[in-house]
């Protein structure tokens, strides 16, 4: 077996590792929707629903903030939910999971009161819009732009 020198086995090493990333990085972004820049994180705003979830009544705009969002490698996490009625603010702290084979996103209560397990608000099937993500379930549609930092 040839051994080789501590400084061309570092070049290999490093030669190895920038090959790796290039070709695993298109691929650890395949499972994520399309939101017009591969990415789906942030804070949105619901721009129309006809989602009984997130009713549009006058008066009231609604806002989900996930953080970071789906990451190479992570599919769940905490979501904001915030109901603006002008001058309140109500806000939920919900769990959300993406499960990327079925592009099916879940959002729901951390626990359920007397138990330890999450318990579903709803599940939508995700795809990326123009401008941010389509959320639809069982007929009901919920588009979700991007929100710009003056609306909330």
């Amino acid at each position: 077996m040839k051994t080789l020198p501590a400084s061309q086995f570092s070049k290999s090493a490093a030669f190895f590792t920038v090959a790796a990333t290039m070709i695993l990085s298109p691929l650890a972004k395949a499972d994520v929707p399309d939101s017009g820049n591969n990415e789906f994180r942030g804070m949105y705003k619901i721009a129309s629903s006809s989602d009984p979830i997130f009713p549009m009544n006058s008066g009231q705009e609604w806002f989900l903030d996930f953080g970071q969002g789906i990451q190479a490698g992570k599919t769940s996490g905490s979501v904001a939910v915030s109901l603006r009625r002008n001058p309140n603010v109500k806000v939920r702290i919900m769990a959300w999971q993406y499960f990327p084979k079925q592009a099916q996103l879940l959002i729901g209560n951390t626990f359920s009161e007397g138990s330890r397990n999450a318990v579903a608000k709803g599940s939508w099937t995700m795809s990326g819009a123009r401008n941010g993500v389509l959320f639809e379930r069982e007929g009901f549609r919920v588009v979700l732009h991007r929100a710009d930092p003056a609306d909330y």
